[in-house]
């Protein structure tokens, strides 16, 4: 008798047929306020699931919603660049705006992504960069460097290689470097995608990109 008497003082139901438990406003057609220190509800037996997909996952005011495809945070852009000055940080889009395979939330522009919501991402940036004849950059090559700019936790990630002229008998070929960086950002925080070149004396042309970025979490 006393769970039950209880239990009719802690629910609310407005006309609206919204019904709230441990809430006297409810918002939703079911509300169900925790005590802040244990989870509001507890549901036992649930089956295993092979992926993340049609999951039920919480906002962050605690409105509960299913993750599917459309819902998931996932980028792949490729392009290319071309950088006719050495020691100069350039844009991925410099030259020309890159082509995206998929954006499922429109979140990437240009070369700058944009978090839609809180969350644990990972970016992979990988570019390559062209082999040279052996009279280009004095004759020992240059070095480049991928970078993922975190203007909003002031860190990011870069990585860098040198990327030596053939031997004299041997054909020139691309090289590429990949930068990753595993951040947990806020709504609307961003990264930049950049790169650069030191110790080229002429234009460093026909250099591609990929970007991978998705949302873990």
């Amino acid at each position: 008798m006393k769970a039950l008497f209880l239990g009719f003082i802690l629910c609310s139901v407005n006309f609206l047929a919204q019904v709230g438990i441990n809430s006297s406003s409810p918002t939703h057609m079911l509300h169900v306020k925790g005590n802040g220190t244990l989870s509001p509800f507890r549901v036992e037996g649930l089956q295993s699931n092979q992926s993340n997909l049609n999951e039920l996952v919480s906002t962050s005011t605690g409105v509960v919603k299913k993750q599917d495809l459309n819902s998931i945070s996932a980028v792949r852009v490729t392009g290319t660049l071309n950088m006719p000055v050495n020691n100069i940080i350039y844009a991925t889009n410099a030259t020309s705006a890159p082509v995206e395979e998929y954006d499922n939330l429109n979140e990437f522009s240009g070369n700058v992504f944009t978090a839609s919501q809180a969350g644990l991402y990972m970016a992979v940036l990988t570019i390559t960069y062209p082999q040279r004849s052996s009279g280009s950059d004095a004759g020992d090559g240059y070095l480049a460097y991928a970078i993922i700019n975190d203007s909003g936790a002031g860190g990011g990630e870069f990585m860098n290689k040198k990327i030596y002229n053939p031997e004299s008998s041997l054909v020139a070929a691309s090289q590429y470097i990949t930068a990753k960086y595993l951040v947990k950002m806020n709504a609307g925080q961003i990264l930049n995608f950049e790169t650069l070149v030191y110790g080229s004396t002429n234009n460093v042309n026909g250099v591609t990109y990929k970007i991978n970025i998705v949302r873990m979490d």
